[in-house]
């Protein structure tokens, strides 16, 4: 009766092992995944970034050609 007892609490122990290995597995997932969207807002803030220049230097173009255009 005692090696069974034994045994059970190995099952237990093993069970709690593989829950903690489990449970840090999934939090580096979900931590790696925050990091791919931390990357990608950023990527995403940058690229607005550039547009806003973008349209402001279009905006410029538009503003001198069409001035040119006008002084004809």
């Amino acid at each position: 009766m005692q090696e069974r007892v034994e045994r059970d609490n190995v099952l237990i122990h093993e069970d709690m092992d593989m829950k903690t290995i489990t449970r840090w597995a999934y939090r580096v997932w979900l931590r790696s995944r925050i990091d791919t969207y931390t990357r990608s807002l950023h990527a995403i803030a940058v690229q607005r970034e550039n547009d806003f220049h973008a349209e402001r230097i279009l905006h410029r173009a538009i503003s001198t050609t069409r001035s040119k255009l006008q002084s004809l």
